[in-house]
């Protein structure tokens, strides 16, 4: 979609993102996902729908990425290998990350 090249740096970038729905997370969940990551700085649309999308992600045990960048670069390249490079935190229950796409030859 890119929010990222569209509104980083810009007032807007917090709050005019597409986001998902609480049911869409959970549509998510339900298909045994492990993790998703989306350009904008939450995964849910801006204001209570988005903490919604925090409690699916915790309660159905799978993890989200936000403020992902530059995902154009791997749109139409195939498969490819998501690692994320996290900080340690002492009694953290999240970290900015160090996102990797590492593509299939």
């Amino acid at each position: 979609m890119g929010v990222h090249d569209r509104l980083y740096g810009k007032p807007e970038y917090t709050s005019d993102f597409p986001g998902l729905t609480k049911e869409s997370a959970e549509w998510l969940g339900h298909k045994k996902i492990v993790a998703f990551g989306v350009e904008a700085i939450s995964p849910g649309r801006p204001g209570t729908n988005n903490y919604l999308v925090h409690l699916v992600c915790r309660d159905m045990g799978f993890t989200h990425y936000e403020g992902l960048a530059h995902l154009d670069r791997v749109v139409g390249k195939g498969r490819f290998k998501f690692i994320a490079f996290p900080l340690r935190i002492r009694g953290g229950t999240g970290s900015p990350v160090r996102a990797v796409a590492v593509l299939d030859e």
